[in-house]
């Protein structure tokens, strides 16, 4: 599955290794689905591998469970070397709990790009399987390795199968969307299909694990089905709002959302800085050295958030964040690149310049997420 969702800092991941340039982890909810495939095929190793101890059989579901982690990594790796054969930057891959994701940084710009994308994933599995089951033909089917072989080809199928399935987030919806986006010419409209057909495909599989979970595959195939039927339907709404955002965006300047600043000393106390402020019709306030040049901003929330009896003796150095680079934006920014500039340095507010590095305004977050809630304009 892939995907260009932001994604957080990898405080609680486990990194594994590098595919090129792209880092590789592991999630420590990988460990649960370990777990319980471990618990779920232990049964099944012992049915079939004749003496088998138990031990042995516990050992073998859980080194299956252990290959079929790897055979979804190279499901994913798939996703990865296509995107990057397109120019497509990959920000990471990530094996977690209910699968793995390839987190693209941006979404290909063309119904192709997405559809051989989209297709790379379930490819790799469709392989795999392939060679499994051919393996299979060679090996006594009574082994542990006829055993373990047959596992996963079975295991790989079924990935690549419930991937192909017609909805986001799955790579059978982005391979949907790119159908509609390439007969309608409208990435939005393929969004819009792909994500309703993904809710209606997170109800089937809700009910599908409902259904499984009465009849003989025990507990965990009703709790493993409703996780992934959560996971696609919010994953469903995701991809929607992450497109009507990209849809937005191009009617999106920063010039027209630029608030007023004001240049303050950094030695004034908050009281002091916010009567200027209110004085001069300023809606933010910079912080400059003694030779006038921007050296911090000075933090919205920080500074309301300072109570009334102590601003005289607050200064507003402690509620201000230094400028750093990414937090000085040229005032020609737009669109899709006023987005990725914000994305690289979250902040509350930021410094915006003219070509001749004088300030020009200040803009705030809150004031771009509003503007990218409201409809696009032609």
């Amino acid at each position: 599955m892939s995907t260009n969702r932001p994604s957080p800092p990898p405080r609680h991941l486990l990194r594994v290794g590098r595919f090129f340039s792209v880092p590789i982890y592991f999630a420590p909810s990988w460990v649960i689905i370990a777990a319980l495939l471990t618990i779920s095929y232990a049964p099944v190793v012992a049915a079939q591998v004749p003496h088998v101890s138990a031990s042995s059989a516990y050992l073998l579901a859980f080194a299956f469970a252990v290959l079929f982690a790897l055979c979804v990594l190279a499901h994913e790796l798939g996703h990865t070397a296509v995107s990057l054969l397109l120019g497509l930057r990959v920000r990471r891959v990530v094996i977690f709990l209910l699968g793995g994701v390839s987190e693209i940084e941006h979404d290909p710009q063309r119904p192709r790009d997405e559809l051989l994308v989209s297709l790379a994933g379930p490819l790799v599995s469709v392989v795999i399987t392939a060679a499994c089951f051919g393996a299979y033909t060679v090996v006594d089917p009574r082994s542990m390795l006829g055993v373990m072989v047959l596992l996963l080809a079975w295991s790989n199928l079924i990935v690549a199968a419930f991937n192909l399935l017609p909805g986001l987030p799955l790579d059978g919806g982005r391979v949907f969307r790119a159908v509609v986006w390439g007969l309608s010419g409208s990435r939005l409209t393929g969004t819009r299909v792909g994500a309703w057909s993904g809710r209606v495909v997170a109800v089937l599989v809700a009910g599908s694990a409902l259904i499984l979970d009465r009849g003989t595959w025990g507990i965990s195939a009703g709790i493993i089905g409703v996780a992934l039927a959560a996971y696609l339907w919010f994953g469903a709404g995701q991809s929607l709002r992450a497109a009507q955002i990209l849809d937005r965006l191009p009617s999106v300047s920063l010039q027209r959302l630029l608030r007023p600043g004001l240049l303050v000393p950094w030695d004034l106390s908050v009281a002091e800085a916010l009567r200027r402020a209110w004085s001069g019709n300023a809606r933010g306030l910079v912080v400059v050295d003694a030779a006038d040049a921007p050296r911090a901003i000075v933090d919205e929330a920080q500074i309301s958030a300072v109570p009334l009896d102590r601003r005289p003796w607050t200064s507003l150095s402690t509620v201000s964040r230094p400028l750093e680079p990414g937090l000085i934006l040229p005032v020609g920014l737009q669109g899709e690149a006023l987005l990725d500039a914000v994305r690289a340095t979250p902040a509350h507010e930021y410094l915006v310049v003219n070509a001749d590095g004088s300030p020009a305004g200040i803009l705030a977050t809150a004031d771009l997420a509003a503007a990218l809630q409201r409809p696009a304009t032609a």
